[in-house]
């Protein structure tokens, strides 16, 4: 059920101070976290843990006159909300998403109304929408399958990935090799895809693109050890990116100045390595710059 008054609260992008005792540390990036979320806070609903999104990202992009590179780009940087590049183009956040979730058909007026709202959420929403379309492996949890594809107790998988093992290596402590590793990993993605699908809360071309996008990434993840443990890969950094800052920054153009120059220089610095680094944004043209 889509909440009263959501379109109105989601314009109020604010920030909510944090619970850490001390009243100037800045909470979650997105305006919808409770008090006392942290930067990296997403909503515990299950169309976000699957990245559901319901809407074509090529449509989103030619909407917002994005080129290829630009919204891994655009959003990297997780205070970017997609609302901003749309009010640039003289394109209201409303407008944008009855545009978005158009091509829906044969489905409830309350179904309808429910894509809508998680359309605006994303539109809206920095951190979500960097998580829903890059964060491609967050959450995914294989402690439930740890025997099936490790050939190992949960409890042993879960203390070896702790101690900073890949997937690679825990696989291979199981007896397990990489090809039936990959191949286990294939169909769990298949299969949630899948679920997204009957469910209809994804658009068929968006769950095309996004498990692609995981399969690519997919070899990657296999041999990257936990992302805390993992100083290449380019997400989960969101204090090194940003720092410790008060609630409702940045607000100044010397604020996002700043924001925006301290991620660049994250950006550049980041270790060479099996992740693709996003490539540079520019506010001149809406246009990317090569790495």
């Amino acid at each position: 059920m889509v909440r009263k008054g959501l379109p109105a609260l989601l314009g109020l992008c604010v920030a909510v101070t944090c619970i850490t005792g001390r009243a100037d540390v800045a909470a979650a990036h997105d305006s919808l976290a409770p008090p006392g979320a942290w930067h990296n806070w997403l909503p515990a609903e299950a169309w976000v843990h699957h990245r559901r999104i319901p809407f074509d990202e090529q449509a989103l992009k030619h909407a917002l006159g994005l080129p290829r590179l630009d919204l891994q780009a655009y959003l990297y940087n997780d205070h970017h909300v997609l609302a901003e590049l749309a009010r640039r183009r003289g394109i209201g956040v409303d407008e944008l998403a009855t545009r978005l979730i158009a091509p829906w058909q044969g489905i409830s007026a309350k179904h309808r109304a429910l894509l809508r709202e998680r359309t605006l959420r994303i539109l809206t929403q920095g951190h979500l929408a960097q998580h829903m379309f890059f964060h491609v492996f967050h959450g995914r949890s294989l402690f439930p399958y740890a025997q099936k594809l490790f050939g190992l107790p949960s409890g042993t998988y879960s203390m070896l990935r702790d101690k900073g093992l890949s997937y690679v290596q825990i696989a291979e402590r199981g007896g397990v090799s990489h090809a039936r590793l990959r191949a286990g990993l294939v169909r769990l993605i298949e299969q949630e895809h899948d679920d997204g699908l009957d469910r209809r809360e994804i658009w068929p071309s968006q769950s095309r693109r996004s498990k692609q996008r995981t399969i690519t990434w997919l070899s990657c993840w296999m041999r990257s050890p936990l992302p805390a443990l993992d100083p290449t890969n380019p997400y989960g950094k969101n204090m090194q990116l940003h720092g410790i800052h008060a609630a409702g920054w940045p607000a100044s153009g010397r604020e996002i100045l700043e924001d925006e120059q301290r991620v660049e220089r994250f950006r550049k610095r980041l270790p060479s390595s099996c992740w693709t680094p996003p490539a540079r944004w520019s506010w001149t043209g809406l246009r990317p710059q090569s790495a």
